[in-house]
């Protein structure tokens, strides 16, 4: 008979928890890093959207165009480090398995949890920076939001890297896989070609994109129930937020459903990376005892 777990899977979860965590501690300069260009690029947006007089029409392209570069900029933050996060450890994951210390599931699960911090904290801090420079609408409740879908798209990129650190061997194969994924995620993010003008046949692939439901999210949150000034003497003037989202084909959409929608994929990008995990895990048959010969 196989050998029995010498500890429950809440048992295993936490020690799991606990070394993953250690583990993200003592990566300190990683950290420092992550969090330092993350500011550094806020700083940098906010010096760049810091002139006080602009014109409010041309200023619905900036707006558009900032939102956009925020999903990418954090995507590529958290979707970098991940790409390391089983490679590193097949190893010895591989002789704790061999010798049935644990759970596959209780492993990934505690590798997820130990990066939700990160995911959390930084965004927040980048958010925090980047909302007020932007001049974006001064409600709380929007705010909250904008840091909600920082958070949720940095949860889903990390999701991603994982996914493609578990269907993968090395680091160097998931670091080539990797870009692929995040180049289809942007062409399909909703901001290079108009959801309305993707061929009928490859629109689905817009539902498999994090960053089209974040920049989908992030210009709902911004422009819905706005009101844009309109100089006297303009002819074609957009008075209404949701004139910009009409044109960006995101009029039929809710914030609510979008959000309902980036979450279900981000459980599903997990569901497949845990998938992936457990079928590079090798399988090793139980040892039996001959049959002992007839006399």
């Amino acid at each position: 008979p196989r050998r029995k777990f010498a500890a429950g899977w809440v048992r295993q979860f936490v020690t799991l928890l606990q070394r993953a965590q250690r583990e993200v501690v003592r990566d300190s300069t990683a950290n420092y890093i992550r969090c330092s260009t993350n500011i550094i690029f806020a700083m940098a947006l906010a010096g760049l959207y810091s002139k006080k007089t602009v014109d409010p029409q041309k200023a619905i392209q900036d707006r558009t165009g900032a939102l956009f570069f925020i999903i990418v900029n954090q995507a590529f933050s958290y979707i970098g480090p991940a790409l390391q996060s089983f490679a590193t450890e097949r190893g010895v994951v591989l002789r704790e398995r061999m010798a049935r210390s644990y759970h596959c599931s209780a492993y990934y699960v505690a590798k997820l949890v130990s990066e939700a911090p990160i995911a959390v904290l930084v965004p927040a801090v980048f958010g925090s920076i980047v909302y007020p420079a932007l001049r974006m609408q001064h409600n709380l409740r929007r705010f909250m939001t904008f840091l909600a879908i920082l958070v949720l798209n940095a949860l889903a990129a990390t999701s991603l890297g994982l996914m493609v650190s578990a269907g993968t061997n090395s680091i160097k194969a998931a670091s080539s896989l990797a870009p692929v994924l995040m180049v289809l995620m942007l062409l399909f993010g909703g901001f290079y070609v108009n959801s309305a003008n993707i061929p009928p046949a490859l629109r689905w692939l817009t539902r498999a994109s994090f960053v089209n439901y974040s920049f989908k999210a992030l210009a709902l949150n911004e422009f819905s129930n706005l009101q844009i000034p309109c100089p006297s003497e303009a002819s074609d003037c957009i008075r209404k937020g949701e004139q910009v989202l009409a044109r960006l084909s995101f009029q039929d959409e809710t914030l609510h459903k979008v959000l309902l929608g980036e979450v279900g994929l981000v459980a599903v990008i997990n569901i497949i990376a845990f998938a992936l995990l457990r079928r590079n895990m090798p399988r090793f048959e139980v040892m039996q005892a001959p049959p002992s010969e007839a006399e």
